[in-house]
């Protein structure tokens, strides 16, 4: 990992990992995990509402009345707040890789590629560092630069963060109304009190939105952080086929699964270490059926105010 100088970081003042918002096609192959946004992201928001604690939760904990979802979500939300200054230390290495296969499961096409990640207020910005393992070229890397730097000064006023976070928030909580989490109980974890779900749609609810739509589809598991309200671990999977447009806008089969994990680090702060998932999707004419993607969140460091390197993120048990 590259330690810049103040003068020579694209930016510094990072934040929150929002890992599977950027957009980006290669041979009209678009990301599954953009191809899904409101499945992913949403969940995703949940899973990277950042949070900073310090406490541990008492044995005692374990006898109370479990919280409610409205009161998990205001944890995350507020301990959003408290780590913008923690947050804003870090950058990491995503490696992105998608594979379209055929019915029969042999590979037709595979999309592998390696960013640097950095957060501005709340919003990821990523540099593409090489592109099926080749590094890029002086002219790629020149635009990549540009492109960075636009995001950065975008995303560096306050406004146009809050509007895009508004934005992810809002589907955060459009996927809630469509999905209810049943059967909790509480377990401990490494010292830590965590609430483990199952995720089952809302059978009483009227979806409104493409994100609805996808939510009353998806069931599964989740455990979450009891302190923080942060999603430590999703694993969801389509249970019916979901057509939208008469399969034109949206189609989604039976069997698509999505797997996100979610890892507290030394200091406190939560950071996104894997999301995956695979199956026969497509979203208008941009996904291919048959397809399996996963995104690993790596090589973590850690930088001063004026972006030195001071380590390493070193995830804790």
């Amino acid at each position: 990992m590259t330690a810049y100088s103040g003068k020579d970081h694209p930016a510094r003042n990072p934040r929150n990992p929002y890992a599977l918002q950027r957009v980006e096609t290669q041979k009209g192959f678009l990301p599954v995990r953009l191809a899904l946004p409101a499945l992913l992201l949403s969940f995703t928001i949940c899973l990277n509402a950042p949070a900073v604690d310090h406490a541990q939760t008492s044995a005692g904990a374990h006898n109370t009345p479990l919280p409610d979802t409205a009161e998990l979500m205001q944890r995350a939300l507020a301990n959003e707040k408290k780590l913008a200054a923690e947050q804003e230390r870090y950058e990491c290495r995503v490696t992105d890789e998608a594979i379209e296969t055929d019915s029969k499961g042999n590979v037709k096409h595979r999309t592998l590629e390696v960013d640097d990640q950095f957060y501005v207020n709340g919003v990821a910005i990523q540099r593409t560092l090489s592109k099926n393992g080749a590094d890029l070229s002086g002219d790629q890397a020149r635009k990549e630069d540009a492109k960075v730097m636009k995001e950065t000064l975008k995303y560096n006023n306050e406004a146009n963060a809050k509007k895009e976070t508004d934005k992810q928030d809002q589907q955060v909580e459009d996927m809630l109304e469509a999905m209810m989490l049943t059967r909790g109980h509480r377990g401990e974890v490494d010292g830590r009190s965590v609430l483990f779900y199952d995720v089952v749609p809302n059978p009483h609810f009227q979806a409104r939105n493409l994100n609805q739509r996808f939510a009353q589809v998806m069931q599964g598991t989740m455990s979450i952080d009891e302190a923080t309200g942060e999603l430590i671990d999703l694993n969801i999977k389509s249970v019916q086929d979901l057509k939208i447009g008469g399969g034109l806008l949206a189609n989604l089969h039976k069997g698509f699964w999505v797997h996100i994990h979610n890892q507290r680090q030394a200091d406190g702060v939560w950071l996104t270490d894997l999301a995956e998932g695979s199956g026969d999707a497509r979203a208008m004419l941009f996904i291919h059926p048959y397809f399996h993607f996963k995104e690993t969140t790596d090589n973590c460091h850690l930088y001063t105010a004026t972006a030195s390197q001071v380590g390493s993120a070193k995830p804790v048990p």
